[in-house]
């Protein structure tokens, strides 16, 4: 199992742990509301996407929470039983520093798809 798929896991426990904003939508209600305590952002998601994310946070005068650029939105998708994923925010501070941690220690340039 690749540490990608370690952190793919987790990101599915903090799912059925109900601790996860998934999709534009909800991940933005969950980041404005204050609820978001870590942003995954799909490495393939859209310039538009992300564009219009930032330009809201901007103008509604939101700071958003700790980002990392991870995976592929099918990848995302996958590992919380949806269709594919550019953004997901994690609601759960315990889940939000271990994903962190994760994420830090996870080099992608040593994985291989």
């Amino acid at each position: 199992m690749t540490t990608e798929d370690k952190i793919l896991g987790f990101i599915g426990l903090a799912m059925r742990a109900g601790k996860v904003a998934s999709g534009y939508d909800m991940a933005l209600s969950a980041i404005s509301g204050g609820q978001a305590k870590l942003l995954i952002l799909s490495k393939d998601i859209s310039r538009n996407t992300l564009g219009k994310l930032l330009k809201r946070l901007e103008s509604d005068g939101i700071e958003a929470p700790d980002a990392y650029s991870f995976s592929k939105a099918s990848r995302l998708g996958d590992a919380i039983g949806k269709p594919d994923r550019a953004v997901i925010a994690i609601t759960d501070e315990g889940f939000a520093k271990k994903l962190s941690t994760m994420l830090e220690e996870y080099d992608d340039t040593k994985e291989t798809d």
